[in-house]
C-alpha cells in the first residue's frame, strides 16, 4: 500500500528554500531533512511539548532552526530560547527561596518561562519555543509534569504559578530517553531522528561546495569518492568493498559524520592560498598527509585500512 506523505505546498516550499539558502543539500525522501521538519510542524499543531530524539549528528539542530526560519518567513515570527539544563543546578534553574530570610532568586528557566509567556497584542503573530538541549531525566525533568500535561501550570519553589501561553511551546533535543520516566515520555509527542537516514555524504557535499578555486572540488571529490567513502564506510559499518568483514576497533569512538568532518577540517588547513598549493596534482600528497589522521584507530587497525585501501601510506611503513 503506497502511503503518500501529505505535503503542504507553502511550507514544503519554504522549508526548502531555507534549507538551500543556508547552504544545505535539500533532501525530500521520507525519513530525510524536508520530511523531518514537516513532522515536527505537524506534532507542534496538536502537542505544546514535544521531543526531538536522535543520536549526535542527525541534523536535530539544523531542523529546529529550519522551522523557526521558515515560519518565520511565512509570517509568524518564531524565537527559540535554547538551554542546557544540565549545564546547571535544579536550583539555578527554576530559582531558590532563601529559608531564612526568604528572599526569592530567579532562575534560569523560571525568569525565561515568565518572560516569553506574557501575553501578546491581538495584532502580533509569534511563537516562542524554549528549547531543552540536553539529557532529560527525573533530576530535573520532573518539576516540569504539571507544565507538559494538560494543566499547563508552572509551579515555582515561591509558590508563583506561570501558565504556559497558547503561543508558547516545549521542545526537548535530546540523543535518548533512558533515563526519562513513563510519566514524562507520556506527556510529549516524539520525533525520531535517525542519523544514518542523513550519513556524512551531505557534509561533504556542503563543505566542495565552499571551494572557491577553479578544479578543485571536482578533483577533492574524485578524492573523496575514492578513498574518503571506503574507508569511512569500512570503520563505521565493516564493509570492504562489496564484502562484509568485522568492524575495527576505534581507540575513541567516532561516527561516519564525525570522521568526515575531522577530514574537511584537516584539508581546510592543508590546502591554503598558497602557489604551490593550486597545482591539482599536489592535493593527493595532501590527502596522504592528512587523512591518517582522520582514523582515530588502534596501530593494528590503520595498517588493516591503508592495506584495505592500497594507500600509499607514510605512518604503514613506521608501525
Amino acid at each position: 500500500m503506497d502511503c503518500p506523505r501529505v505535503r503542504y505546498p507553502q511550507f514544503n516550499d519554504q522549508v526548502e528554500a531555507e534549507l538551500a539558502a543556508a547552504g544545505y543539500q535539500v533532501r525530500t525522501d521520507p525519513g530525510n531533512q524536508v520530511d523531518k521538519v514537516v513532522q515536527l510542524y505537524e506534532v507542534l499543531m496538536t502537542r505544546h511539548t514535544v521531543m526531538v530524539v536522535g543520536q549526535t549528528g542527525g541534523g536535530k539542530s539544523v531542523i529546529l532552526n529550519t522551522l523557526a526560519r521558515a515560519q518565520t518567513t511565512m509570517g509568524r515570527r518564531t524565537t527559540l530560547h535554547v538551554l542546557n539544563p544540565k549545564a546547571i543546578t535544579v536550583a539555578e534553574l527554576y530559582g531558590v527561596l532563601d529559608k531564612d530570610t526568604r528572599d526569592w532568586t530567579d532562575g534560569l528557566l523560571s525568569n525565561m518561562f515568565r518572560e516569553v509567556n506574557r501575553p501578546l497584542p491581538a495584532d502580533r503573530d509569534e511563537a516562542h519555543y524554549i528549547v531543552f538541549d540536553g539529557d532529560v531525566d527525573a533530576v530535573w525533568v520532573e518539576n516540569m509534569n504539571s507544565v507538559m500535561d494538560d494543566n499547563k501550570l508552572l509551579t515555582l519553589p515561591n509558590g508563583e504559578r506561570i501558565r504556559l501561553q497558547n503561543h508558547v511551546k516545549l521542545l526537548f533535543e535530546v540523543a535518548d530517553l533512558q533515563y526519562a520516566s513513563p510519566a514524562t515520555i507520556s506527556r510529549c509527542g516524539m520525533v525520531y531522528v535517525d542519523r544514518r537516514n542523513l550519513g556524512y555524504k551531505p557534509y561533504i557535499w556542503k563543505w566542495l561546495n565552499t571551494r572557491t578555486n577553479p578544479g578543485e572540488a571536482e578533483a577533492l571529490q574524485e578524492l573523496m569518492d575514492k578513498y574518503a567513502v571506503p574507508a569511512i564506510e569500512w570503520v563505521t559499518e565493516g564493509l570492504d568493498g562489496h564484502d562484509l568483514v568485522k568492524k575495527t576497533l576505534q581507540s575513541v569512538p567516532h561516527s561516519s559524520l564525525n570522521m568526515a568532518g575531522q577530514l574537511c577540517r584537516l584539508l581546510d588547513a592543508t590546502i591554503i592560498d598558497h602557489p604551490k598549493m593550486q597545482d591539482p596534482q599536489v592535493w593527493p600528497l595532501a590527502w596522504v598527509c592528512v587523512s591518517p589522521a582522520g582514523c582515530p584507530h588502534t596501530s593494528a587497525t590503520h595498517v588493516q585500512l591503508c592495506s584495505s585501501l592500497k594507500h600509499p601510506c607514510r605512518w604503514q611503513r613506521l608501525l
